[in-house]
C-alpha cells in the first residue's frame, strides 16, 4: 500500500482482517469467511506487508493483536463506516436505502409480547431498498462495547446504567420473575409458607454482568451471561434465578418450573435502543431507528387505552 493510495485489494484485506479480529482468531474466522487457514494466514501476511506493520501474534500462544494492529482495526472500522455512509448517500440520490445494518440484542426477547423488533424488520425489509440486515446476540456489556467501537450500528437490551458516549432510547419493558425447578425444595411449598429467609438461603444463579437493583438481595452461587444458561440452572433443581416471565412460561406450563413469591419479587426491566452519540448516523440507521421507536411508542399508546 503506497503512501496516500488505497486499492480494492487493500479494502478486501482489511475486511478479512476485521473478521479475524471480531471472531477471535483465524480458526473461527475461517468458517465464516469460507477460506482455508493457509490462505487466511497469507492474506493477513500480505496486509502486514502492504501496511509495513505487524498486526497480530499467532501460533501456539493463540491470536493476539499488537498495539499497531489494534489501531489499524479501529481505523478500518472508521473506513468501512465511511464507505457505508457514502453508499447510503448515493443510494438516497436514487430514492433508495442502500448499505448494511448490524443490530445487536440480548438473547430470548423474541417471545416478549412487548417487543416489536420482528414486526419492524418485516416492514423495513418490505421497503424498496438494498439493505443487508444482520442480527447478533450478546450480553449487555459486550453490546455496548461493540456499538461504541463501530462493530454494531444499534443494540437493544436492558442496560442498568448509561455510558456518556452512547444514546439510550426507551422501547419496551420486560417482567422478570424468580423461579425454581420441579426438584427444588421450594417447588411444592405454597407461597404463604415461603419466607424471604428461605429465598436467601437458596443457591442463586445470577447474571454474569452487573444486574439492576433486585427486590431482594441475593448472593450468586453461580452465574451465566445468557437466559438459556440461567434456565438450565433452574431446571437442574439446584438453583433459583430471575428469568423473563414470557421466556419461563414454557416450562411453567409443563410443570418444570414455578415462580417464587411473584407478587413480592417480580420486577420490570426497561429495554432501550442504543446508538453512538459521535458521528452522523447513516440514512439506513436513521430510518430503521425511527421505525423501531415509532412501533414501540404505538404499542405503548395502545396499551394505555386497553387495546391488544
Amino acid at each position: 500500500m503506497t503512501a496516500g493510495a488505497l486499492h480494492d485489494i487493500d479494502l478486501k484485506l482489511l475486511r478479512v482482517f476485521a473478521a479475524v479480529v471480531e471472531h477471535g482468531g483465524f480458526g473461527p474466522a475461517q468458517a465464516v469467511l469460507n477460506i482455508s487457514l493457509s490462505r487466511l494466514s497469507s492474506m493477513i501476511a500480505e496486509l502486514e506487508r502492504r501496511l509495513g506493520v505487524r498486526l497480530c501474534h499467532r501460533g501456539r500462544v493463540g491470536f493476539r493483536l499488537t498495539d499497531k494492529g489494534a489501531q489499524v482495526y479501529q481505523s478500518s472500522l472508521k473506513l468501512m463506516n465511511s464507505l457505508e455512509g457514502f453508499r447510503a448517500e448515493v443510494g438516497a440520490l436514487r430514492g433508495r436505502l442502500v448499505g448494511k445494518l448490524s443490530i445487536g440484542m440480548v438473547d430470548n426477547i423474541v417471545s416478549n409480547p412487548e417487543c416489536r423488533l420482528s414486526e419492524v424488520i418485516s416492514r423495513f425489509c418490505a421497503r424498496d431498498q438494498e439493505v443487508r440486515v444482520s442480527l447478533h446476540i450478546d450480553a449487555p456489556p459486550e453490546l455496548e462495547q461493540r456499538v461504541m467501537d463501530g462493530r454494531l450500528d444499534l443494540v437493544i437490551g436492558a442496560f442498568h446504567h448509561t455510558l456518556p458516549a452512547l444514546e439510550y432510547r426507551p422501547l419496551f419493558e420486560e417482567e422478570q420473575t424468580l423461579y425454581c425447578g420441579a426438584s427444588h425444595p421450594l417447588f411444592r411449598r405454597a407461597d404463604a409458607s415461603i419466607a424471604l429467609e428461605d429465598v436467601r438461603a437458596a443457591s442463586y444463579a445470577g447474571r454474569g454482568y452487573p444486574e439492576e437493583t433486585l427486590p431482594i438481595q441475593l448472593k450468586p452461587a453461580t452465574t451465566s451471561d445468557s437466559m438459556e444458561g440461567l434456565a438450565m440452572f433452574v431446571l437442574s433443581g439446584r438453583f433459583i434465578a430471575f428469568l423473563p416471565t414470557h421466556y419461563a412460561l414454557q416450562w411453567v406450563e409443563r410443570g418444570q418450573m414455578r415462580p417464587i413469591l411473584p407478587r413480592r419479587l417480580a420486577y420490570r426491566s426497561q429495554f432501550h435502543a442504543v446508538i453512538r452519540k459521535a458521528g452522523i448516523p447513516t440514512l439506513v440507521m436513521r430510518a430503521f431507528l425511527a421505525n423501531l421507536v415509532e412501533a414501540h411508542a404505538r404499542k405503548r399508546s395502545r396499551r394505555k387505552i386497553g387495546q391488544p
